[in-house]
């Protein structure tokens, strides 16, 4: 690394009045040889920089300028990068074990295959990391602290994100989250999820400033399991054939967001707005849908066995072809919802309105239809809950084949 174009670089970085007298060594060290383990670099410029394979473990980069700047392969592992403007910086196959990445400017940065291993990306005085854009494709990211991290449009493909956390972050004496909290106990649910969404958009805008903002992002077969990711942006994200087994999603914003084929079993999906949401093919064995708002939504072919449905907005859904033996949907609202040839074996429907529903070719055998409301219901084909068929809704050419 020792070069002439190097040494040229080192000159104007000990010149320039941004870099303290007192981590001009450090400098040199870090120019010179490329290994400055423990070295204090705080407020230095880094930026454009070839720095490829350095050893920077443990390094003070606070408020250290590394836009543009090439640190593939480094390792990073504890170092302290708080507020550090990284815009554009290449980071793939680093080594950022519980580095602090707090406050971060990180635009449309190369991670792929980082290690991030127990990284902390949360607030810091007020402001939280960005990375929008950015390339995390295989990036380990297990146990890191995402709360209130700003990756929308980011690629997370293939990502680990087993045990990470996604929650709100909230600056220090903050009351956002008290507030936040105490609306939401005031909203009338009269149709189950109708105004989230709304709440944290536009009635409590402080508290939604702080929650993790991961819109657009893809996340294609990426690894969530365990994950908190409670109160996250995942509007139109791609999260297609993902594991999210016993993550918590509680109170996030899934509107159009791509769930096909992926393992939510055991997952926590209550007072979530997932209208449009699709999550065709997916496994939601034991999933808790309470309290949500899945208009719109597409459950077709999909697992949702033993899952809890109850009191959720479900109108003009489609779980045709999905299993939901021994589901929970009871004071639920089914109106117009397409449940044509769907397993509900066993399945709780108390107290729900399935007008104009389509329930053509289901198996509703020994199912709880008790106080359910089934006008204008087709039945056609379907095993009722006595194992009798139906030939209600059946036209004059169904009866005769």
């Amino acid at each position: 690394m020792k070069t002439l174009t190097g040494m040229l670089l080192l000159t104007s970085l000990v010149l320039t009045p941004e870099v303290r007298a007192e981590n001009a060594t450090d400098l040199q060290t870090l120019m010179e040889t490329g290994n400055c383990v423990a070295c204090d670099l705080q407020d230095a410029d880094l930026r454009n920089l070839d720095l490829r394979g350095a050893n920077l473990e443990d390094a003070n980069l606070i408020n250290t300028k590394l836009h543009n700047t090439n640190l593939s392969n480094a390792n990073l592992k504890g170092a302290n990068l708080v507020n550090a403007d990284m815009d554009g910086v290449t980071l793939s196959n680093a080594n950022l074990q519980q580095a602090q990445l707090r406050g971060v400017l990180m635009v449309n940065a190369d991670l792929e295959e980082a290690n991030l291993q127990g990284a902390d990306f949360t607030l810091h005085d007020g402001e939280r990391s960005i990375l929008t854009g950015s390339n995390l494709r295989n990036a380990d990211l297990r146990g890191a602290y995402l709360r209130g991290i700003k990756l929308k449009e980011a690629n997370l493909e293939g990502a680990d994100l087993s045990y990470t956390d996604f929650s709100t972050d909230y600056p220090e004496n903050s009351t956002s989250e008290s507030v936040f909290n105490a609306a939401l106990l005031a909203v009338p649910f009269a149709i189950p999820g109708a105004v989230l969404g709304v709440v944290g958009e536009i009635v409590i805008p402080e508290a939604a400033s702080f929650n993790a903002d991961v819109s657009y992002a893809n996340l294609q077969g990426a690894k969530l399991t365990n994950a908190n990711l409670q109160d996250i942006n995942l509007h139109e994200a791609n999260l297609r054939n993902a594991d999210l087994q016993n993550s918590n999603l509680h109170h996030a914003y899934l509107v159009n967001t791509d769930f096909s084929y992926a393992n939510l079993s055991g997952a926590r999906l209550s007072n979530i707005n997932m209208e449009g949401a699709n999550f065709s093919n997916s496994t939601l064995m034991q999933t808790d849908f309470h309290l949500s708002y899945l208009v719109n939504a597409n459950f077709s072919d999909a697992n949702l066995t033993s899952a809890q449905l109850t009191e959720v907005n479900m109108e003009n859904a489609n779980f045709s072809g999905a299993n939901l033996r021994e589901t929970v949907l009871n004071s639920s609202y089914l109106v117009g919802v397409n449940l044509s040839d769907s397993i509900l074996k066993e399945a709780q429907l108390q107290d729900i309105n399935m007008s104009r529903a389509n329930l053509a070719g289901a198996n509703l055998h020994n199912a709880n239809l008790a106080d359910s409301k089934l006008d204008n219901v087709n039945l056609c084909g379907a095993t009722m809950p006595n194992d009798d068929i139906s030939q209600v809704g059946c036209t004059a050419i169904n009866v005769q084949q």
